[in-house]
């Protein structure tokens, strides 16, 4: 999820909670810095595509590192704001950090929400990662506190309501979508063994319709305006994942990349010095036409193989949001911040 959803969020938590804390006059944007910390590992963007890939939404969006972060600065406010026991605000700021997990784990990307015990990235898709009237929603209720103190919890709690609801609201809507999507494409004579919908931009609106069937994936979309009418549709071949494995044995970042996706496709094309396998996952494809007009045709999170005549890997190329990071088989060791992508 975006940081202001984020920040928005903590602010509502503080402003809920702000009469039991009367001690800790900055309660408020504490309890935003509590909410936005997890995304402190946005860091790692600095050294390339493929550092980001393996440990964004990582140890400090897990349960345990994110107890430890609430810890440490539940010790730190009691320390130097005082008012209030670091044993309580830790139950504040851990709520936050929850509310941080809670907002991420809504979207499709994924997160190790159980780190270091288990790396499973957990998703369950139900709300796009930027959701206009999500955060607005949020944002009024949490300005409307602000300015009316009197009536500030009730509002607040009710801004906290709907961060839960809301969710919850777009998961319903998203299964109803995926059976309707699978008898749809029935209908027109396909046959799916699995369809799943994920939100897209302006969900619960659009919908992504992801269908599998054979060795490819069919990919289109639905929109609630117009509810028996699929988009058109396009098939991509799914990317072995033992294909990936091989190739990892080359260069490690293919067997993270198979840990990472979801919907791996592949695409080839030759080349002067042989092929170009470029691997792509659905969940970063929209199929919303006003954000591939945004976006264009670059796909992030996009990791290419360069094979030689004889199929041996003689680069990858790992591309995120337009930066490519040049990676050398067999040492894994990348150049950040080489053109292209």
């Amino acid at each position: 999820m975006d940081p202001v959803t984020h920040i928005t969020a903590g602010v509502l938590l503080g402003q809920a909670a702000k009469d039991r804390f009367p001690g800790v006059r900055p309660l408020v944007p504490l309890s935003a810095l509590a909410v936005w910390m997890p995304d402190v590992d946005n860091i790692v963007t600095f050294f390339g595509a493929e550092a980001y890939m393996r440990h964004h939404r990582g140890y400090t969006h897990s349960l345990l590192g994110g107890a430890l972060m609430a810890w440490l600065l539940a010790l730190v406010v009691s320390r130097f704001a005082g008012g209030a026991k670091a044993s309580r605000l830790f139950v504040l700021f851990y709520l936050g950090v929850l509310s941080h997990l809670f907002l991420d784990c809504i979207t499709s990307y994924g997160t190790g929400v159980f780190l270091p015990f288990s790396d499973v990235r957990v998703s369950v898709p139900s709300v796009f990662i930027i959701d206009p009237i999500y955060s607005l929603a949020l944002i009024g209720l949490a300005v409307a506190a602000a300015l009316r103190p009197a009536a500030g919890k009730k509002l607040a709690v009710a801004g906290l309501a709907v961060m839960l609801a809301w969710p919850a609201i777009g998961f319903g809507v998203g299964q109803a979508v995926s059976a309707h999507a699978r008898d749809l494409l029935v209908a027109r004579g396909e046959k799916p063994t699995r369809v799943t919908a994920q939100p897209d931009a302006f969900a619960p609106l659009w919908w992504k319709i992801i269908a599998e069937e054979g060795n490819d994936y069919v990919l289109t979309g639905l929109t609630l305006a117009d509810p028996d009418t699929l988009l058109p549709e396009r098939r991509f071949e799914r990317a072995g994942r033992d294909e990936l494995e091989r190739l990892g044995k080359q260069a490690p970042v293919f067997s993270y990349y198979v840990w990472f996706t979801d919907f791996p496709v592949k695409s080839a094309a030759a080349t002067p010095d042989g092929t170009a396998l470029a691997f792509q996952d659905l969940r970063f494809i929209a199929v919303n036409p006003l954000v591939e007009k945004v976006r264009g045709p670059m796909v992030p999170f996009t990791l290419t193989a360069y094979l030689d005549p004889a199929g041996k890997l003689t680069r990858a190329m790992f591309s995120q949001m337009g930066k490519g990071e040049l990676i050398l088989p067999r040492t894994g060791v990348g150049l950040a911040g080489f053109g292209g992508g």
